[in-house]
């Protein structure tokens, strides 16, 4: 076994050499010192390497947080074009189409009402992009919000066109005669002689002239309340109630009757055939419009479409799939 060679150190007080005794615990020391260095100097290296040098994990979430950062901003962005195209809109909600309708408009306060909820964003602070995540989520949840009132008030106009779209259907405006088969107005509303008594007496409609078996047609969308078929007066004559203000509307002197009572019947669908029925002197249609039992002159309601047109109501009552309802 080798043995460790003695050492020696100079001792300048006495100018000589003596002899260096082994020491157990300076000799750990010295380790000890040297190992420190050495890790210090190890960590610093690769601190060093770390700062200056990425791995490839550390590039693609760098990348990635980048990407999702950018896209962020963007959405940003289209959230805000988003919210001044539905402001437009809700303009013209407003000032178009609720106030066509005589709907009340709804309130901007209502529009722009704030999300409840002091802690709704709590769950994403504490991150670097907690600002702006928290920006979009804030725009979003306006947005919807804005989204959802528009859609209940659509809904409320829908509502009251298909409303307004029934009312519109019932009124007794066409011509009960078409344009093609009418002979010509033999008669007015209002006082006159009377063509069999001789007496002046109110005429409570317009006596229609046109030959024996000319088709007649509902004026309006109705219900068939009464028909009667007698030897005096109106003769066999109908009566349909439109179901809106009141009104309906009076075919008189029939030939033949097309329809019974609690029938529903359409604009445009023939319901008899003008005949000189009743107390008459010539085929015609004494046709009279009521509002409350009370006539009032036709001609106030009454069109008279073109003879295309005509054919094109007369015809849409044919369509067993078109709802009346």
């Amino acid at each position: 076994m080798k043995s460790f060679k003695s050492k020696y150190k100079f001792n300048s007080e006495t100018l000589q050499y003596e002899k260096i005794k082994f020491s157990f615990k300076k000799f750990f020391l010295k380790i000890f010192q040297r190992s420190l260095v050495s890790l210090s100097f190890g960590a610093i290296l690769m601190i060093l390497y770390i700062i200056i040098y990425e791995s490839p994990e550390e590039k693609l979430l760098r990348a990635e947080i980048k990407f999702l950062q950018e896209n962020l901003s963007k959405i940003n962005q289209r959230l805000e074009k988003d919210d001044s195209l539905l402001n437009i809109i809700a303009d013209n909600d407003n000032y178009i189409y609720r106030t066509t309708f005589e709907l009340d408009s709804i309130s901007s306060n209502i529009r722009n009402a704030g999300i409840g909820g002091s802690n709704r964003y709590k769950i994403y602070e504490g991150y670097n992009n907690t600002d702006l995540i928290k920006d979009v989520a804030k725009k979003l949840d306006k947005l919807e919000l804005k989204l959802k009132i528009q859609d209940e008030s659509y809904k409320t106009l829908l509502s009251e066109i298909k409303k307004r779209g029934k009312v519109f259907n019932s009124l007794p405006v066409l011509q009960p005669i078409h344009v093609n088969e009418l002979t010509r107005i033999g008669s007015f509303y209002g006082y006159r002689p009377h063509p069999i008594l001789g007496v002046i007496q109110m005429h409570h409609g317009l006596d229609m002239v046109a030959p024996t078996g000319t088709p007649v047609y509902a004026s309006g969308d109705g219900v068939v309340e009464t028909v009667e078929k007698i030897s005096t007066g109106y003769g066999n004559n109908i009566l349909i109630n439109h179901g809106v203000d009141g009104l309906s509307s009076r075919y008189a002197h029939l030939s033949s009757i097309n329809v019974k009572k609690g029938q529903k019947v359409k604009r445009g669908e023939l319901i008899g055939e003008v005949g000189s029925t009743g107390l008459s002197t010539a085929p015609h249609l004494h046709y009279e419009i009521l509002i409350n039992n009370s006539s009032i002159n036709p001609l106030r309601y009454m069109i008279a479409p073109s003879p295309s047109e005509y054919e094109q109501i007369i015809n849409e009552t044919k369509y067993s799939g078109k709802s009346f309802d």
